[in-house]
């Protein structure tokens, strides 16, 4: 039976509707800044067979029924049950890092099973072994919080009162941790209400039938154009994540696709040995997809982000052991250094593929933490996420300071009332984009000021590897962070450091890295590199030495002859900081 175009749409609407309901009612009721304010969730509807009908995707999005269905058989499941997990190793990579918690509801109609309402959040701390839960020293998964298979929380709509309070317990803010599992327990009853009601409304089977429809098309529309955008025969790239914060050795991140006929292969296995630390990734198909899907969507925003995002790859290849499927028990908090080096490979094969059709290479966005313990005895925890500047692209310039995706930073006013800390800068980062035809988006520079005595713990990526350009861009400068900046006392903090001594009254400053630049910087309009260095993207000597461009003292005049000259000259190499075509000739 097929639903007419009209109802089709009407289903289509109605299902996003419920998606923005949902997120609404988490906004609203969550406790926790990283999932109030810097919005770390996410929320979706799936089918029976764990297809995404409709979802506000990350990379845990993927299958993340799966470990739900293997624990409980659906035929167990009864109306008012809400299962719960977060374990990375034993769902497979549906979750990707201990501190994302997974709600999944199944959803009743006429006594009938018809789908599922998911919610996943980024909890604030679930125990492990600093606050926070996520160090950059982690050595196994033990040392990232407590670990959650499969459970049935609620019962027939009674609350398994016993299993929480464990879980509760296990949080060094346990009301915090109570008050943003209820609001992700709470969107999931939402969405099985409005499902219920859109059932009610249109009969089961038509909705059924249009949640049929809306994943067949989709995942045939994502098949189509990936292989537009992939031709025959293999293709190749691979990339660096900085360093295994533990061991200190970097690791490659290898990506090749392999295209015969419609056939189209993913191949990650040439990838290095799992890290020691907490950068490993465990690259389930599904993830691997939607990584892929960003750029597919990217090129064709017409594309959904659902089911087709997760399932238009024949098959994706890892090998236990590796950076990309590390075995049990690795640890993988900062896996998203891993997952940004995979998204930037996949790039370099979509721009060698397409005559440079990709975005250049972009950063993972930086995090610091502080920690302490009061008088009291009770904890400090402040976790800040900075953002970076992205790729350009192969129509623009890149965009400044993103955060990621659809995340947030923290409002300025937010974080002085909430915390011992005071922002004293907050500006752009001049010339940390990376020159090209299309300039790179430019990082941040960001100066904090903590009132109190603690610890700091860093994050950071691109520093040895930095973002790579694309059709002859150049490379966005690295980040870093800094401890009393301009003073006799200023010291240089490591991009992945913890336990470092902190005083009320230092200042960090953290400056964040650039996205790479797309085309040849020399062949940029020299009114917009005028315009960029009016706005503060760009100084003066940079707009000489890196564009050729020739301005007055105060950048009102460009001196065209002086331009001409500029650019006629040898350009002198960027050796602290540019990499090899595509990245690939650093090491």
């Amino acid at each position: 039976m097929s639903v007419d175009p009209i109802t089709l749409e009407i289903v289509r609407g109605a299902v996003s509707s419920i998606i923005l309901q949902m997120e609404g009612l988490v906004e609203r009721t969550a406790m926790s800044p990283v999932i109030k304010e810097k919005m770390d969730y996410f929320v979706g509807i799936y089918d029976l067979e764990g297809r995404i009908v409709d979802a506000f995707l990350s990379t845990s999005g993927p299958r993340i029924i799966d470990p739900v269905i293997r624990a409980y058989p659906l035929e167990d499941m009864e109306p008012g049950d809400l299962y719960w997990y977060n374990d990375p190793h034993l769902s497979e990579g549906a979750i990707q890092h201990t501190g994302d918690m997974c709600f999944l509801s199944p959803v009743f109609h006429q006594e009938r099973p018809v789908g599922f309402a998911v919610s996943f959040g980024h909890f604030w701390d679930i125990g492990g072994s600093v606050a926070g839960s996520l160090s950059p020293h982690s050595s196994e998964i033990f040392h990232e919080g407590m670990l959650v298979p499969p459970i049935r929380i609620m019962r027939g709509g009674e609350l398994n009162r016993e299993a929480y309070a464990v879980i509760l317990n296990n949080s060094r803010f346990p009301e915090m941790l109570e008050g943003d599992t209820r609001a992700l327990m709470a969107a999931c009853r939402l969405a099985e209400d409005r499902l219920q009601e859109l059932m009610d409304r249109y009969g089961q089977s038509q909705v059924l039938e249009a949640f049929d429809q809306i994943i067949e098309r989709s995942v045939a529309e994502y098949r189509k154009f990936a292989r537009e955008v992939i031709p025959e025969g293999e293709h190749h790239f691979f990339d660096y994540v900085d360093v295994d914060p533990v061991d200190g050795d970097p690791r490659r991140v290898d990506v090749k696709f392999i295209r015969e006929g419609d056939r189209l292969v993913a191949d990650l296995t040439g990838s290095g040995p799992q890290a020691t630390g907490p950068v490993n990734f465990i690259t389930s198909p599904g993830a691997f997809n939607l990584i892929m899907a960003r750029h597919l969507s990217y090129m064709n925003p017409e594309l959904p982000l659902n089911e087709g995002a997760v399932d238009f790859l024949d098959e994706v290849r890892t090998k236990p052991g590796t950076i990309t499927y590390p075995n049990f028990p690795a640890p993988v908090g900062l896996r998203s250094h891993t997952v940004i080096r995979l998204m930037g490979c996949i790039g370099g094969i979509v721009a060698q593929s397409n005559g440079g059709r990709a975005p250049a290479s972009s950063p993972v966005y930086v995090i610091y933490n502080l920690r302490t313990i009061a008088e009291d005895g009770k904890f400090l925890y402040f976790s800040e996420g900075i953002g970076s500047g992205q790729g350009a692209r192969p129509h623009a310039d890149g965009l400044n300071a993103i955060y990621f995706r659809d995340q947030r930073n923290y409002p300025v006013e937010f974080e002085e009332g909430e915390f011992p800390l005071r922002i004293e800068q907050y500006a752009i980062r001049s010339d940390s984009a990376g020159p090209g035809y299309f300039r790179g988006g430019c990082g941040i520079s960001r100066e904090v000021r903590i009132m109190v005595d603690c610890t700091l713990s860093t994050r950071m990526d691109n520093v040895r590897f930095p973002c790579f350009g694309i059709d002859g861009g150049m490379s966005g400068w690295p980040g870093r962070f800094t401890l009393n900046p301009d003073t006799l006392d200023a010291q240089e903090i490591p991009p992945a450091g913890e336990g470092i001594s902190v005083k009320a009254g230092d200042i960090l400053r953290i400056e964040t890295g650039g996205g790479g630049g797309w085309g040849d910087p020399f062949t940029r309009n020299p009114e917009d590199v005028q315009r960029d260095v009016l706005e503060g993207y760009v100084t003066l000597e940079a707009a000489l030495s890196e564009y050729g461009v020739a301005l007055s003292y105060d950048g009102m005049e460009i001196d065209h002859h002086a331009t001409e000259t500029a650019r006629n000259q040898p350009r002198p190499p960027r050796p602290d900081v540019d990499r090899g075509p595509h990245g690939q000739e650093w090491l």
